[in-house]
């Protein structure tokens, strides 16, 4: 098990319940002996300091994204993490809490490397990441195959898998180092039911399976329009939404009339504040 790192609480079911940096020291100019440029002038002096990865990647204002003890309220712990379940209602067996706990130590040690999520801290992950993702579960049957597309970290496959260990998930992720990260978890996590598809979804790379299921930002529509040519009659596709998503319903329902039809759109909070919207297109029979 990986080590336990260093400092964190939280609220019901429909509760299924993040930031400061430094900046580079001042670059000393040398004085040139002669007219001509000197080679080492526009260079940092040796006492420079580098420039952060943070701040390389837009991060700034005093935030420090990547310190996940600045985020938390208290050490993260194993027992930490089930308190922060139970605090939430979600039940969750001691297989699946380690399994969480290892996840969330892999997802702590390779975030600032890896750029994975800007999600940060024990609480902020346990409820944005994983009760958010494990609920779709407890919300939608799933079928026997399921596409995570665009998978990034995991997320919501991995939560997904463990939730259902029945179900047969594929991660769907282009990224070559995201796709590492995601064999590190499958790997760490044994997690039997997981395949990974290290390529975009596209008409291109079709994949056979009962549900296809987003997290990510690409507008239904556009999603919809990739999938169609290639998803089976019945077969579902999955959105993870805002609450302010009424806009891509109804071009996706004008677009593909007679192709796909609306079967779920389910509202559910997360944290007590936080709405979120899961909305099933399914393929229309032939």
């Amino acid at each position: 098990m990986p080590k336990t790192p260093p400092k964190m609480s939280m609220k019901n079911r429909s509760s299924y319940g993040a930031s400061r940096g430094h900046t580079a020291a001042p670059v000393k100019n040398q004085s040139p002996k002669s007219s001509k440029p000197s080679p080492a002038k526009n260079k940092p002096s040796s006492s420079a300091k580098p420039v952060s990865p943070n701040r390389r990647r837009g991060f700034g204002g005093g935030k420090r994204p990547y310190d996940y003890a600045f985020y938390e309220r208290a050490e993260a712990t194993p027992a930490y993490l089930a308190r922060l379940f139970a605090e939430h209602h979600f039940a969750v067996g001691s297989r699946e809490l380690s399994a969480y706990w290892r996840y969330y130590c892999l997802l702590r040690e390779h975030n600032a490397a890896l750029d994975l999520t800007r999600i940060m801290g024990i609480e902020a992950t346990v409820l944005k990441h994983f009760i958010d993702c494990a609920v779709v579960a407890e919300m939608l049957p799933l079928g026997k195959t399921v596409v995570d597309i665009g998978s990034g970290a995991g997320f919501p496959g991995v939560p997904l898998a463990l939730r259902s260990p029945a179900t047969r998930v594929i991660l769907a992720e282009s990224r070559g180092k995201r796709v590492q990260f995601l064999e590190m978890v499958k790997r760490d996590l044994q997690l039997t039911n997981v395949e990974i598809f290290p390529r975009s979804v596209t008409t291109e790379t079709p994949l056979v399976a009962d549900d296809f299921i987003t997290r990510a930002v690409e507008v239904i529509p556009a999603t919809l329009a990739r999938l169609s040519p290639f998803i089976a009659p019945n077969g579902r596709a999955i959105f993870m939404k805002g609450p302010n998503c009424g806009p891509e319903i109804t071009a996706a329902q004008q677009q593909f009339k007679g192709v796909f039809k609306m079967t779920a759109d389910e509202k559910y909070a997360i944290g007590g504040r936080e709405q979120r919207r899961l909305v099933v297109f399914s393929k229309r029979g032939e």
